[in-house]
């Protein structure tokens, strides 16, 4: 397997189009005696478009596809973000996408992805059957299917982020990046270490939802046979071959936070940096803001998504406690 270059990175960031935002890297105090010396900021892809990191890799997935390829349009699945990518990014490019998704699917998310312009199939209740489902109405419609785990346009795309954090911040020492299936944190840390090494970047999982963490330490990928998070964006019971493989070149570790270490920093992020995160998106600033990593280099952190409904924003809330 060819791993993504540094080469692979800078072209997909050259190709990024004017809609696909530029974020800010903004400090978070943990109190107000911290504010302006803070060593944790965070990458605001919860003010992305869509409000997810993920447009930049269906963008980069899209246009790396034949003209006929896009004129036929293409079939993927997504419970959540990558759906409103994919959703949007097509729309902006002429590219019809349908987008799988099991019955159980929030009509939040359901209706946000159609709102920007994909059609919606069901494929049932079994998240086993998403992918051939996928593989399976793509033949019939003479569609391109995607599997976003594993094709190789991915990493590059989420790598943009990377490059834009070296820019925005040269001094940076250390980036935390969250972890599911394990294709932005690869492409993440590909485009630091290939830039940077002297610069640490660490996954970052809950305990309950952590099999690129046991993956890591197995060697290979293995699928848990658990999940229990609030980071339902975090929802990968097993990583991709080809972000582990990306993982296991570049990561200098990954580590483990709880429930309400994501709860806490929700709040913190959202009351002192009047940043709203999903819980997913919390994830990598809860490694800081709870000390399972030391707060004396200088940090930044991705704030993966925003997308987060006011019932969760209550949960959160309720969960961090006093």
């Amino acid at each position: 397997m060819n791993l993504t270059t540094l080469d692979d990175i800078l072209t997909a960031r050259a190709a990024l189009p004017d809609y696909i935002r530029l974020t800010p890297v903004l400090p978070i105090a943990r109190d107000s005696s911290e504010v302006g010396r803070e060593r944790l900021w965070v990458k605001c892809e919860n003010l992305q478009v869509t409000g997810a990191y993920k447009i930049r890799a269906a963008f980069n997935m899209l246009h790396t596809l034949t003209p006929e390829q896009r004129r036929k349009g293409v079939v993927m699945t997504s419970s959540g973000n990558f759906a409103q990518g994919f959703a949007y990014a097509g729309a902006q490019m002429g590219v019809p996408i349908v987008v799988v998704m099991l019955d159980r699917t929030s009509p939040y998310k359901v209706d946000a992805t159609r709102g920007y312009g994909a059609e919606v199939y069901f494929s049932g209740t079994d998240a086993a059957e998403r992918q051939p489902t996928v593989e399976r109405v793509a033949a019939e419609r003479g569609m391109t299917a995607i599997d976003t785990w594993e094709e190789a346009p991915i990493p590059p795309g989420h790598g943009t982020i990377g490059l834009e954090i070296l820019e925005q911040c040269p001094d940076v020492e250390r980036v935390l990046v969250p972890v599911s299936s394990g294709g932005m944190a690869a492409g993440i840390a590909a485009a630091i270490k290939l830039s940077r090494p002297d610069v640490e970047v660490i996954g970052v999982q809950p305990e309950k939802a952590n099999a690129a963490y046991v993956s890591r330490r197995a060697g290979r990928p293995t699928t848990i046979d658990y999940w229990d998070s609030i980071a339902d964006g975090l929802s990968a019971v097993r990583p991709g071959e080809r972000p582990f493989a990306h993982l296991q070149r570049f990561l200098d570790d990954i580590v483990l936070i709880t429930e309400k270490d994501i709860a806490r920093a929700f709040r913190t992020l959202l009351l002192r940096g009047k940043l709203l995160a999903e819980p997913a998106g919390a994830v990598a600033s809860a490694a800081f803001l709870s000390g399972v990593v030391d707060a004396s280099k200088r940090t930044v952190a991705i704030l993966s998504g925003g997308n987060v409904t006011e019932k969760m924003v209550r949960q959160m809330l309720d969960m961090a406690g006093d």
